[in-house]
């Protein structure tokens, strides 16, 4: 018995290379589909009713922000890369713009609010 002791040992040594080689966390490449937290609201309703999640699946992008603006209504809360309506589960749709201000992009939050 007393020779299998160093095996365990020798086994966790040998993992060691493996797991110096493992890669750093992920980061996010997109923005997040909630508000960043300190985003001042836009001081309208900013929600979204069935249809509106409806109609925004099956928009083709991009789409200009009046264009926007006029189907959906002004968001809840807005940054320099989206726009955030709230949805009736209490989740957030986020609509992201490219910098000349077009709708290039619609992503869903989960049920964690991410």
């Amino acid at each position: 018995m007393a020779c299998l002791k160093p095996l365990p040992l020798l086994w966790l040594l040998s993992l060691l290379p493996l797991l110096q080689s493992c890669p750093a966390p992920a980061d996010a490449t997109s923005p997040a589909t909630t508000p960043a937290p300190g985003t001042q609201p836009y001081g309208l309703d900013g929600t979204f009713q069935t249809e509106d999640i409806l109609t925004l699946q099956y928009l083709s992008f991009p789409q200009s922000y009046t264009a926007i603006k006029d189907r959906f209504g002004f968001p809840a809360y807005r940054d320099s890369q989206a726009d955030y309506y709230k949805l009736p589960n209490g989740n957030w749709a986020a609509i992201y713009y490219d910098s000349s201000g077009n709708a290039i992009a619609y992503s869903f939050s989960d049920s964690d609010g991410n």
